[in-house]
């Protein structure tokens, strides 16, 4: 092959490759149009009406151990509550969300000191607080051991943060929560099309305190719905069984009813 027929072979590799790399990323701009912003203007708009409730009520949001490797945190109470859509604190255009950023403050009264010995021990605690965004002071303490030893003094005020992100690349958005009890960092990735009111409203419980369900789900609002209709459809044919079984006591409808609630049970399902 000659100099000028393997420059056109590598000119026209190169055109396909970006005409593919074009055509993806044209796909993925569809998806974040037509999937995930629509998911993220919902979560927005669900996220900065509790925002303005939560602030207006007033609710006491207690926490009773926040952390039981700093007990001395004690009973605290969560409070101002403040949403923002970019880095910097303040709203981005809300036909292009990339983020949404729910903020607020485990609070308690005044601080607490302790004392750590060992350079190391000394470290990692400043490492750790510091990535936590905690405010804290610690010092030095003079004395003739040859273990350093230091003081550190922590402000009974953590912040706390729910942020959803968008995944563009792989058309995810990831939840990711930070310090909401035990200075613990939690994420999540799910489709769009499982932010829905009934995850939105898990979300809220969870901050709220209310329940820790959604941490525990793994399973996808899908996958829920897809094992309600298999109980459901179970359900239908053991009454059907019961119906067909003669008896001389007229209790086919307390059976009936029985079965239903033990069912309903299983997968915490409304009564009808």
């Amino acid at each position: 092959m000659g100099i000028l027929d393997q420059l056109k072979q590598e000119a026209a590799e190169k055109q396909k490759l970006q005409e593919s790399q074009t055509n993806l990323q044209k796909q993925r701009e569809d998806r974040y149009r037509a999937a995930i912003l629509p998911a993220m203007q919902k979560a927005f708009k669900f996220m900065q009406e509790l925002v303005e409730y939560l602030n207006f009520l007033e609710h006491a949001v207690v926490v009773e151990e926040y952390s039981n490797q700093y007990p001395q945190f004690g009973q605290m109470k969560q409070q101002d509550y403040k949403i923002y859509t970019d880095n910097h604190g303040g709203f981005a255009d809300v036909d292009r969300l990339m983020q949404i950023n729910v903020r607020f403050f485990c609070v308690g009264f005044g601080s607490f000191s302790y004392n750590l010995e060992g350079q190391n021990r000394i470290e990692r605690e400043v490492a750790f607080l510091t990535s936590r965004n905690v405010h804290f002071d610690w010092k030095l303490l003079d004395g003739r051991s040859a273990i350093p030893s230091a003081v550190f003094t922590i402000t009974r005020r953590i912040p706390v943060r729910f942020r959803f992100e968008v995944d563009y690349d792989n058309s995810k958005i990831h939840l990711l929560i930070n310090n909401h009890e035990n200075f613990n960092a939690y994420k999540k990735a799910f489709a769009p099309e499982d932010v829905n009111d009934e995850l939105l409203d898990e979300i809220a419980r969870f901050m709220l305190r209310k329940d820790s369900d959604f941490i525990r789900l793994e399973i996808t609002s899908v996958q829920r719905q897809r094992i309600k209709n298999l109980v459901e459809q179970k359900r239908r044919e053991e009454l059907a069984l019961l119906r067909s079984i003669p008896t001389e006591n007229p209790t086919g409808a307390n059976n009936d009813k029985a079965l239903g609630d033990r069912l309903r049970a299983l997968v915490k399902l409304p009564k009808k």
